[in-house]
């Protein structure tokens, strides 16, 4: 199989994360596709950011979901990267899907919402249905409660359980534990997105996980030795920051 490399909040070592420039810089370095992340702002936009707050990445400060899509907007999301992209704004979600629409695959993962999460989840579902790209996209979230809100508004839509090693930031502590593949039945996911570094135990994790059906789409490959040592590893994709 051929592992698909997509590009970490976009191609996040040329631009700014998650804007628009970083995702056209992995169009232009050859990803197969992006990796974003969706939020809702205070007036019921969605917005692409990483971070729950804005302090690392623009000029402003505070959450999110405490500011205005117009409040958003007045922020420059760029100089902190480099003054090349001073005034960059964060872009909405319509402009992310539009930006990106021709590439192979998509990872629109959806941020755990204290306010109204299953607004969320069915506003991000209609966005991408509206741009006719649910063939495309793969939604994943560390909140797999999210998930299981998805596939009860679609149960076709295709959707991923996003984990890492450390063990207080796990939604489900029987991953650590070998029961994978229990957890992602129980919450009706057509993928695990785990640490690179998950990969590795228990022996036959990618193997066990297509014989069940399921992708193995990975994160957290910094590096271009990893990047290509994990590319040898019939995984499905790679979303690393690599590009």
């Amino acid at each position: 199989m051929t592992t698909k490399i997509l590009g970490h909040r976009g191609a996040n070592r040329r631009a700014p994360q998650n804007t628009i420039p970083a995702f056209r810089a992995a169009i232009e370095h050859g990803a197969d596709g992006v990796e974003f992340d969706v939020q809702m702002s205070s007036d019921g936009v969605l917005v692409i950011c990483h971070n729950f707050t804005v302090d690392a990445t623009s000029n402003g400060t505070g959450r999110i979901d405490g500011k205005t899509f117009a409040q958003l907007r007045a922020l420059d999301f760029g100089s902190w990267f480099s003054a090349e992209f001073t005034g960059t704004q964060i872009p909405t979600l319509e402009e992310t899907l539009d930006c990106v629409k021709d590439m192979e695959v998509l990872n629109v993962e959806i941020k755990p919402a204290e306010k109204e999460p299953d607004l969320v989840v069915r506003k991000t579902w209609e966005t991408v249905r509206g741009f006719g790209l649910l063939d495309k996209t793969i939604f994943s979230s560390f909140d797999f409660r999210l998930m299981r809100m998805l596939k009860e508004i679609d149960p076709n839509a295709v959707c991923g359980l996003l984990y890492d090693p450390m063990p207080e930031e796990l939604f489900d502590k029987r991953l650590l534990r070998g029961q994978f593949l229990t957890v992602a039945e129980e919450y009706g996911a057509d993928a695990l997105h785990p640490h690179y570094l998950l990969t590795n135990f228990p022996r036959g994790y990618v193997r066990k996980c297509h014989e069940a059906g399921l992708m193995v789409n990975v994160w957290g490959v910094s590096r271009e030795s990893e990047l290509e040592k994990y590319k040898e590893r019939n995984l499905d994709i790679i979303i690393t920051d690599c590009i």
